[in-house]
């Protein structure tokens, strides 16, 4: 065996106790996790293959998966003190009560669709289990997410439970406690509501199918890209950051995660390479919130859109991709002018990977087959094909067992280590997709009540006709108030959950003013998912500070100067909606004159032209000639508008051809 394929195979864990001497608790409940993740990924890959139980019954065999392998996860096997103690039989209790509760839910579940949903005829007992089950999701996001998400799912019943006590818009007749019982769990709705569903099916797939990749090295092969790509750019040190954020942050479902994976490494490469701890705590920042925009999997948000809008998913991939590109167009450009002001440009022969240079391009292309091959499979079938996204998922996931086998039979032989090894990666993978899966369906399952409770006491459609009222139907007005709604109600929650709360509330509203459906959920998903580098909040930005020891403030006032285009994009697409909707020729000018609008932005933002500083009374100069770009409403005044900015930047690029060094730039 190679010595790097055996490095990499004894980096993982041991999966079956050597002996039985160590057969402890501990081990136990570790394989118990390994057996779960495979019998996870078998059921998901079989229900994708043959897909005939309803999606609801799918729905409760994969929460009481992931659930149980939640609180099995959440065992601390060096308790400290009587609280962990205490949090260790809470979860070996509630573990004990969603195993139960999903196999009475699947032997009864034909009763609960046809009688009681449909007659009302439903037992004392189904009452209790369908209390039993919301207890644990609620609990399951509290312990994932944190107190406010949380507090969040229980204010939404609250306000099922309590509705005659509120005034004004949000005043409802109130649910009883066992009509929020029954319509969250007995009537196959809340719990198992189409926001579960789309977990269980479109979303699960993927996410198992990035731990399966990242079992097999594919961090590895993301950290070992981004360094080849930042390699062969001036500014490469910080452009390790957006390529690296840029790849991982799709699968992520979560910009802070993202932050915490690639900021891992991405940052302490900058700060060695000597940029300061707020930048570097910025960059990784904003280029990580752009993954969740990114298509295909947009931090899963991408599924829940097609279903919640009932339009195929390549519809939503054609919509998305324009608006991805333009920011990640802008916040590569923002980087790199930033890194030559700043001298951040030294050092980047050292990012090349030595281990791809001394390899054969032959060589290579192998070693990468468990990560372009199944990446090939993904977008055949789901652009080629039009496949439903669990298809292209399984068939996703397939491709990267097979091309995994391959990979290490053509480098390491055909003999039983390999096979061995290859084994235990896939084991390995499975685990994390079932790890990284299993906080998601708590916060889904735990969403699906609150938009239970608020779609049926009406108070989405109350809360977007009050938002028209107060802007007065001015359309900007409207849009402005969307984009505070959907910053407020995104803020401190994983991608999913933050797209569901303002698809619901904002997106309406937009709707009824005339934007086109997919239009006005892309335009509150946008600033949904920037509350997370929004202050007081700013989850990423916070994650970024403790990698980078910085301040939260310092990096979060950085993250907001550098990034503060990608507040803009969505006004651009809303205003401009062949972006979205695609127009033939006038699509592509529009989209080429945004991105001069969004350049001449950045060279505003961070006071530099590729040349040298830009004095303060410029600034203003760049930011109207951009704002004239997005906002002019005649096409052709637009067109011109950025002929005239390309043709400046164009000027600007000569120019740097005579400067020899980032220090003379600097100067």
């Amino acid at each position: 065996m190679s010595t790097r394929r055996k490095a990499a195979t004894e980096a993982l864990p041991q999966i079956v106790p050597r002996s039985r001497d160590d057969l402890t608790v501990k081990r136990v409940v570790r394989l118990l996790v390994y057996v779960l993740g495979v019998i996870t990924v078998g059921w998901h890959l079989y229900y994708a293959f043959q897909g005939t139980m309803p999606r609801q019954q799918h729905a409760n065999i994969h929460l009481g998966l992931l659930l149980s392998v939640f609180y099995l996860t959440t065992l601390d096997f060096d308790p400290d003190g009587w609280r962990d103690h205490l949090n260790n039989g809470i979860s070996v209790v509630l573990l004990g009560v969603i195993s139960a509760g999903t196999i009475y839910v699947h032997l009864n579940f034909w009763r609960w669709l046809n009688e009681a949903r449909q007659n009302l005829i439903y037992t004392n007992v189904d009452l209790f289990v369908g209390a039993a089950i919301m207890l644990v999701t609620i609990h399951a996001t509290w312990r994932a997410y944190g107190r406010l998400l949380g507090i969040v799912v229980i204010a939404g019943l609250f306000y099922g439970w309590a509705g005659p006590l509120f005034p004004s818009i949000l005043f409802h007749g109130g649910f009883g406690l066992e009509r929020l019982v029954y319509m969250n769990s007995v009537a196959i709705g809340g719990v198992y509501g189409f926001i579960l569903g789309v977990g269980a099916t479109w979303v699960a797939v993927f996410i198992l199918f990035a731990g399966i990749i990242e079992g097999y090295g594919g961090l590895d092969y993301v950290t070992r890209v981004g360094r080849n790509v930042g390699s062969r750019l001036r500014s490469g040190v910080v452009q390790v950051a957006v390529v690296s954020s840029m790849l991982m942050g799709s699968i992520t479902g979560s910009s802070a995660a993202n932050v915490a994976t690639t900021g891992s490494f991405t940052i302490p490469l900058m700060r060695e390479e000597g940029v300061e701890g707020k930048f570097a705590g910025a960059i990784e920042s904003i280029a990580s919130t752009g993954g969740q925009i990114l298509p295909p999997v947009m931090g899963s948000a991408a599924f829940l859109m097609a279903d919640i809008l009932g339009v195929s998913f390549f519809s939503i991939l054609q919509s998305a991709i324009l608006p991805a590109l333009l920011f990640y167009i802008t916040v590569a450009f923002v980087v790199h002018i930033a890194a030559i002001k700043n001298g951040w440009t030294s050092g980047t022969e050292d990012l090349v990977d030595e281990e791809s240079e001394d390899s054969s391009i032959l060589e290579t292309l192998v070693d990468t087959l468990p990560y372009t091959g199944p990446l090939a499979v993904l977008i055949y079938t789901l652009v080629i094909l039009r496949y439903d996204p669990m298809s292209a998922g399984m068939y996703g996931i397939l491709a990267v067992l097979l091309g995994g086998i391959a990979r290490d039979l053509l480098l390491d032989g055909g003999d039983f280590q390999t096979v061995k090894a290859w084994t235990r990666r896939t084991v390995e993978g499975c685990k994390i997709g079932a790890e990284n899966m299993a906080p998601l369906t708590a916060v889904l399952a735990s969403l699906g009540m609150v938009i239970a409770v608020i779609t049926q006491s009406g108070f989405t459609q109350r809360f977007s006709l009050q938002m028209i009222s107060l802007a007065g139907g001015v359309f900007v007005l409207v849009l402005l108030l969307a984009m505070l709604a959907s910053i407020l109600f995104g803020m401190g929650m994983p991608t999913p959950a933050a797209y569901v709360v303002v698809a619901i509330l904002t997106a309406p509203g937009l709707v009824r003013l005339g934007i086109q459906p997919i239009t006005a959920h892309m335009f509150v998903f946008y600033f949904a998912l920037l509350s997370t580098i929004t202050p007081p909040v700013a989850l990423s930005c916070a994650v970024g500070a403790g990698i980078a020891e910085a301040r939260f403030w310092d990096v979060a006032k950085e993250t907001i100067r550098l990034g503060l285009f990608a507040f803009v994009i969505p006004f651009t697409f809303a205003l401009n909606q062949e972006l979205i909707y695609w127009n033939g020729l006038q699509t592509f000018t529009t989209f080429g004159a945004i991105s001069v609008g969004l350049l001449m932005m950045s060279i505003a933002l961070v006071g530099y032209d590729l040349t040298e500083n830009v004095p303060i009374w410029q600034r203003p100069l760049y930011l109207g000639l951009a704002a004239a770009i997005f906002f002019v409403p005649m096409y052709t005044v637009q067109l011109g508008l950025a002929v005239v900015g390309a043709v400046w930047l164009g000027v600007l690029v000569f120019r740097t051809r005579g400067l020899a060094t980032p220090e003379t730039a600097t100067q």
